[in-house]
């Protein structure tokens, strides 16, 4: 369809939205015009149809959807810029393609998908190491992943050219990426923003950034618009806020009170550093529930806090360095990683998400891998950290397990030695290739902790992403996308990919369905 510019003051809503009746005075804002209604007191006008809290992919993607459905839309963020997250991403999004969705296709490869192998796969990765939680919601799940292919066209329509980068057999799901060949210093993450914010522009779209939400406004039991500060405070007026703020990763307190182990253990977050659960704190305040047994989206794991605020070049000593590029000898897949108390207990070259998630279940840190001094490149690094509280080095490994108190240490490494001599690790199963026997000291022990780049968590919605008190009934006007309400999605584990799928498309659904709903 062709879409409809309209000014942020130029559509007005007249009756109700969603089954609310919210009695609106008119089409511009309350700074020019104010009526009186039966009481005799002075009722607000609104600045939009719809507020969206939140420019990341979920609110770029649920502003864009509206205005083209021909909704007036303010899009705010407290960054300076729109799509913080995703700017900095390679841009691969999950898709599901099965024979009901076949007209939006990506790619052929391989024999044909169905929603039934679909979710066997992704049951087998989320419930990993599952808890006894009601997720996922597997309808919510299979709506969201039957609309992923369109959504894709709909994303192509900005000229982002899609093409695949994994298939199920790879990763559980088929993923498509930006077309990054002509970008030459731009990330497809980047080239993807840019294209949605000039969309926005075209469409019309309001959009303030720098601009923090500080709490909504209710009118009885209907959130109305939300106090905001861009350096000065003011409202902002609507009948439907959406939040798409994020999640809670960045917010120590957050952390503390919902998933303790971050901070016991030492989590290093790797995500957004504006995700500090602000729309949790907002929807809370006007009597939201949030999600139960949340949890993190691990990442790797990787030297502690302690050395990375040393030196950056820590990074590089794991398998998949945040940087991109990791170290060939400091892979800690190749290496030796104990408890606190000096004992193996992990196949070490397992997929990164499982060691993280095997690290937090143990509940025995601190824990660490074990270095010697064959490769110069990671000795250089791991000598910057020699005097902290993260490193420990010896010319002998009994003399490291004395000092580091890891009574268990040398055994330890005598029978990993001896299962790297015989290529067998019946214990723990790592395959012959990945078991590296360790050469001559000094060695180094050096303190890992999981990381994560998103939570699993936020604020309790329905199918239809309206968000729910604790009784399940609906907060009329209140709306919630992205990985501020994505919990439903996952029981344990993350399914790679998967979160930036379900953020457009929520945010794709959400708008469409409530442009028409204003109209």
């Amino acid at each position: 369809m062709t879409p409809t510019h309209l000014s942020r003051r130029a559509f007005c809503i007249g009756a109700s939205i969603l089954g609310a009746s919210i009695a609106l005075g008119g089409c511009a804002s309350k700074t020019d015009t104010a009526e009186t209604d039966n009481a005799g007191e002075t009722a607000v006008g609104p600045d939009a149809d719809l507020i969206i809290i939140g420019a990341g992919l979920s609110g770029m993607a649920c502003a864009r959807s509206a205005a083209e459905n021909g909704a007036s839309v303010i899009l705010i963020d407290k960054a300076p810029f729109a799509g913080s997250t995703f700017q900095t991403s390679m841009g691969n999004v999950s898709i599901l393609q099965i024979a009901d969705n076949e007209e939006f296709w990506q790619f052929q490869d391989g024999p044909e998908d169905t929603m039934d192998d679909f979710i066997a796969r992704y049951t087998k990765a989320t419930e990993t190491g599952k808890v006894d939680a009601p997720y996922p919601d597997y309808d919510r799940v299979k709506a969201l992943m039957a609309a992923s292919c369109e959504t894709i066209a709909w994303m192509e329509e900005l000229g982002v050219d899609f093409q695949q980068s994994f298939t199920k057999e790879m990763v559980g799901t088929d993923t498509v990426k930006p077309d990054a060949s002509n970008l030459s210093d731009t990330l497809p993450g980047a080239f993807v923003v840019e294209q949605m914010v000039h969309a926005l522009d075209n469409l019309g779209v309001d959009l303030r950034l720098s601009t923090e939400a500080l709490e909504l406004i209710t009118e009885g039991d209907a959130v109305v618009g939300v106090r905001v500060d861009d350096g000065a405070e003011s409202e902002l007026r609507a009948p439907v806020v959406v939040l798409a703020t994020g999640g809670f990763g960045a917010s120590e307190a957050y952390c503390d009170e919902l998933v303790p182990t971050i901070n016991k253990i030492g989590f290093q977050y790797q995500g957004n550093a504006m995700n500090t659960g602000d729309g949790m704190t907002m929807a809370k305040a006007v009597d939201a529930a949030l999600y139960e047994d949340c949890w993190v989206i691990p990442n790797v794991i990787v030297p502690a806090r302690a050395l990375t605020a040393v030196d950056p070049d820590f990074e590089l000593l794991c398998d998949q360095s945040i940087h991109g590029k990791a170290l060939e000898g400091g892979a800690t897949a190749t290496k030796l990683i104990v408890d606190a108390a000096g004992e193996r207990f992990i196949n070490e070259a397992l997929p990164p998400i499982a060691l993280a998630t095997t690290m937090a279940d143990r509940d025995a840190a601190p824990y660490f891998a074990l270095f010697d001094s064959s490769d110069s490149e990671v000795v250089a690094v791991l000598e910057k950290g020699v005097g902290t509280d993260g490193l420990l080095k010896a010319d002998t490994i009994e003399a490291l397990a004395e000092t580091a108190q890891l009574p268990a240490l040398p055994e330890t490494f005598a029978a990993y030695q001896a299962v790297a001599e015989s290529g067998a690790d019946e214990a723990f199963g790592k395959t012959a290739e990945k078991l590296t026997a360790y050469a001559s000291g000094p060695y180094y022990l050096v303190s890992y902790v999981p990381s994560y780049v998103a939570t699993m968590g936020g604020v309790k919605t329905n199918a239809d992403c309206q968000a729910v008190r604790a009784d399940e009934s609906a907060i009329t006007g209140l709306y919630v996308v992205g990985e501020c309400t994505h919990r439903f999605m996952y029981n344990r584990s993350f399914v790679r990919h998967c979160s930036n799928s379900s953020a457009l498309t929520m945010g794709r659904l959400t708008g469409k369905a409530l442009a028409e709903l204003s109209a």
